[in-house]
């Protein structure tokens, strides 16, 4: 299994791709091979702003 480390790397570099932090833009715009936002959720134990928060990015819901 990733380190918490890892998770919020590929994370933050997904979510710039995308260019959105939104987690309905990320699950429908996410790579073929990521895990969907519910999954980083549960491991990390974090809700999904504060996931997008430990990355660096700010969270911006719409």
């Amino acid at each position: 299994m990733k380190t918490r480390q890892e998770i919020l790397g590929e994370l933050k570099t997904e979510l710039l791709r995308i260019g959105s932090t939104n987690q309905r833009d990320y699950d429908l715009l996410k790579r073929k091979g990521q895990v969907y936002s519910t999954t980083i959720c549960r491991r990390l134990k974090l809700s999904w702003p504060e996931v997008v928060k430990q990355t660096g990015l700010k969270f911006f819901s719409t």
